[in-house]
């Protein structure tokens, strides 16, 4: 019994690090969708601890590499999981 109970905190993080995995993933897949480039780009999407104090806990910082090799970074004030498409719509123009 002790040993399930030293294991839950291992499933608890693996699972956090899981959801946390896949929202980062969907987040890429729309940003592909939106980028003109499409799939000839390089996506990086990293959740950061947000500077701002208007911004209390986790912001996602998105970076897009093109052929021009020109990176261009956007910041979103929000966690990975909370981003919706109308939150991109900074990457249209």
């Amino acid at each position: 019994m002790s040993r399930a109970a030293n294991t839950l905190p291992f499933a608890t993080q693996m699972r956090d690090k899981a959801a946390a995995l896949w929202h980062i993933q969907r987040v890429r897949r729309m940003v592909r969708d939106r980028v003109p480039a499409g799939a000839q780009c390089l996506i990086q999407v990293t959740q950061i601890d947000c500077a701002d104090p208007a911004c209390p806990g986790l912001a996602t910082q998105i970076s897009v590499t093109g052929f021009d090799l020109i990176r261009r970074t956007y910041l979103i004030h929000r966690p990975a999981a909370a981003i919706t498409a109308a939150d991109l719509m900074v990457l249209s123009g």
